[in-house]
């Protein structure tokens, strides 16, 4: 089962250093499903899971806006159940084993995999090289602006909102922290290391693990 899994902080570059990884590898992209759009709408979700309660409209929510996106990715044509046929919410195994689903059809010829808890995943799989994207908070801020050509006052508003959102997606379906190191082959600080050289660096670590 050969691919990537990048899982990158809001700001850390995860959406152009994946695309180019995939590009250098000749392999297909299945982007995040936890972009700044979706973190918005699942805000509520995510303070109530900060306090370790999640009330049933919250995961309700938290389901309902994510299975949408499990859907027709990489042409798998995969269908989720409509909002209001999300079994009850606090079952996370359903989601879980959609998305699963969807990236083990993915890896099952190659792939790079962009967020969608893929690092926690496909922890036990030795073909999956994992890499997790950080960096400094301000730093992060000041690329996102770069990237997303935003004002940092945006940049800085969303970076809490993503960043909490993708850490309760990984906390929901699978128990673990998004910063756990043991769930990562491959940390960089793409703030201190420019972008161009994280995806030589991603794919350099593929292509040595591939011929070991």
């Amino acid at each position: 089962m050969p691919g990537v899994t990048i899982s990158a902080g809001y700001g850390a570059g995860g959406s152009v250093i994946a695309p180019e990884v995939a590009r250098q590898l000749g392999l297909p992209l299945l982007d995040r499903a936890i972009s700044s759009h979706v973190a918005a709408q699942l805000q509520v979700s995510v303070q109530e899971a900060e306090g370790a309660v999640i009330k049933r409209s919250g995961a309700g929510r938290f389901l309902a806006v994510l299975a949408p996106l499990a859907g027709g990715v990489l042409g798998a044509g995969t269908d989720c159940a409509p909002p209001e046929a999300v079994p009850p919410p606090d079952d996370a195994a359903f989601f879980r084993e959609q998305a699963e689903a969807i990236m083990r059809t993915a890896l099952a010829t190659g792939a790079v995999i962009l967020g969608r808890a893929g690092g926690a995943a496909f922890r036990a799989e030795p073909g999956v090289l994992r890499v997790r994207l950080f960096g400094p908070e301000q730093a992060r801020i000041a690329q996102a602006a770069r990237i997303e050509d935003v004002d940092a006052a945006t940049a800085r508003q969303r970076l809490p909102e993503v960043d909490r959102a993708r850490a309760q997606y990984v906390r929901r379906l699978y128990g673990f922290d998004i910063d756990d190191p043991g769930l990562y082959h491959l940390q960089i600080d793409s703030t201190a290391v420019p972008l161009d050289a994280c995806v030589g660096i991603i794919a350099a670590a593929y292509h040595s693990r591939a011929d070991a």
